[in-house]
């Protein structure tokens, strides 16, 4: 960690150490003006950092996986290429160090921290998830995190990337979850992965959305799933905040009625709640995320001009 970031880390802490208690106080508010009562646990979590000992301890074994996926020699670059639903971005080996996207990155900075693991952990506890379908399996710690509850419920992960899908696997069968890796784009393998769900008989209890921050993708996903989710299910929604679509998506699905919204700062929480009256909470300020980035088609195109700048060398 370089000074830069380690100054940013210290802040950090330093803030959410400040903030925790009014975070808490936020949370009893919430509580009674109609928060669902399942949620009190892994929204306390992220103010007062307190898990059972059962979720520590999978924490405990995922935190040494992606130990090992980090010490990894592999790398990769970014490969970009157009959908319907807006520009996709896969890993693909390469045997180039400069500008290369390290194991290290994918398994530290891109995949999920340590904390908002465990969160995700205990939002699955907090629904009794039995079947979770993920959209972004990366190396595959925010799956390992959500499947490695007690009711150890079956996972199905989709990711576009073919040697990454391969890390993820592995990852997942360290810690004994019953999951598929599913590979290929999602708009190509989410009807397909809906599809064995329903066959099956099952419904998912929880969904979490990731790995394609395009606000149009976005839109589109969550409109898919909610025919097939649990009548007491949740939605999640990776990176809000990240770029200005995403947080048009998030204000657009937040303005309908059949959903209870929790904005954590990171992540959004959607609890189908039909005819509930579309009750939102915000927790942004107290988490200290709400700075909505920069627009996505600018940062794409910036990535694909240093990428045809660099074929061009």
């Amino acid at each position: 960690m370089n000074l830069v970031n380690s100054s940013r880390h210290l802040a950090r802490v330093a803030y959410e150490r400040l903030l925790g208690p009014f975070g808490s106080r936020a949370i009893n508010r919430m509580l009674e003006n109609g928060l669902p009562p399942r949620l009190e646990p892994p929204l306390r979590f992220l103010f007062e950092r307190r898990a059972p000992a059962c979720s520590e301890q999978a924490a405990e074994q995922i935190e040494s996986l992606r130990t090992k996926i980090a010490a990894q020699a592999e790398v990769y670059r970014v490969e970009y290429s157009e959908s319907s639903l807006g520009v996709v971005r896969l890993a693909v080996p390469t045997r180039q160090t400069d500008g290369a996207l390290t194991s290290r990155h994918l398994a530290t900075v891109v995949s999920v921290t340590k904390p908002w693991g465990l969160f995700l952990h205990l939002c699955s506890e907090a629904f009794d998830a039995k079947v979770i379908l993920e959209m972004g399996a990366c190396v595959g710690i925010s799956g390992a995190y959500l499947a490695s509850t007690r009711s150890r419920p079956s996972l199905f992960t989709l990711e576009g990337s073919p040697p990454l899908a391969a890390v993820a696997r592995a990852t997942l069968a360290s810690v004994g979850a019953k999951a598929e890796v599913i590979v290929g784009r999602f708009e190509e393998t989410l009807p397909l992965a809906l599809d064995r769900v329903s066959a099956g008989g099952q419904t998912p209890d929880l969904v979490f959305v990731d790995g394609h921050h395009e606000e149009a993708a976005t839109l589109h996903y969550v409109k898919s799933v909610l025919p097939y989710l649990s009548s007491n299910g949740v939605i999640i929604l990776d990176d809000i905040y990240l770029y200005e679509g995403m947080w048009r998506a998030w204000r657009a699905l937040t303005s309908s009625r059949d959903f209870v919204a929790i904005n954590t700062g990171r992540f959004g929480l959607l609890v189908y709640d039909l005819g509930g009256g579309g009750r939102q909470y915000d927790l942004a300020p107290y988490t200290g995320r709400w700075r909505v980035g920069t627009p996505r088609l600018a940062a794409s195109g910036q990535a694909r001009s240093a990428r045809d700048s660099a074929v061009r060398a």
